[in-house]
């Protein structure tokens, strides 16, 4: 007998709620606050998903570059100076003339200077040999600015060689010049000047 009444009591409060929600404007679901704090957390949810999946397609748009630019093919140089004995003056640059290689046409033969295509770390390497009885003084250069200065005496078949890992930006120089005074240099295909993009 006690359950019927349990039952009957349910029942005359369900309907006394569903008349009440039809005789107002109020929502049903706003007599009933759990329903709209899980539609808040759904909501939330939701919008949580949305800035993870913006957040991978923005990586997955890295990686796809960056794998393309390691496909590409990536600027490379070898220069040979072929001429005699050179009187160097100061501000001369040498013009290494006989292009071994040039991936990427960023070596110009006429003016001595390697321009950067892009930016990037590249790696330069080189030998330049001083005509006796002179000693020879060069500096690699960066766009206008001396980066080292290598020394080799005037003995017989001296020479100085250089290597260089540098941070260039796109539009950036990089060549071997004559500092100051006045010194001989040996071409002769023994001098080389070369260079690549590591990355």
């Amino acid at each position: 007998m006690g359950l019927l009444v349990h039952i009957f009591a349910a029942i005359v409060a369900l309907n006394l709620v569903g008349r009440a929600a039809l005789q107002t404007d109020q929502p049903v679901l706003d007599l009933f606050p759990e329903f709209n704090s899980l539609k808040t957390s759904y909501h939330q949810t939701i919008q949580t998903f949305q800035s993870e999946f913006q957040t991978i397609q923005s990586e997955l748009a890295t990686v796809k570059s960056k794998l393309q630019s390691f496909s590409e093919p990536r600027p490379a140089f070898l220069a040979v100076w072929t001429a005699d004995t050179v009187a160097l003056r100061s501000g001369d640059i040498i013009k290494f003339n006989h292009v071994v290689t040039d991936i990427g046409n960023d070596y110009s033969s006429s003016t001595g200077k390697f321009k950067a295509p892009k930016q990037g770390t590249y790696f330069f390497g080189g030998t330049v040999v001083s005509a006796p009885p002179d000693p020879l003084n060069l500096s690699l250069m960066k766009s206008g600015t001396p980066i080292m200065n290598p020394y080799a005496t005037g003995t017989q078949g001296d020479s100085y060689t250089f290597t260089a890992v540098l941070q260039l930006n796109a539009g950036d120089t990089v060549y071997v010049q004559k500092p100051s005074g006045a010194e001989k240099a040996y071409g002769r295909s023994h001098s080389i000047f070369s260079g690549f993009m590591i990355f």
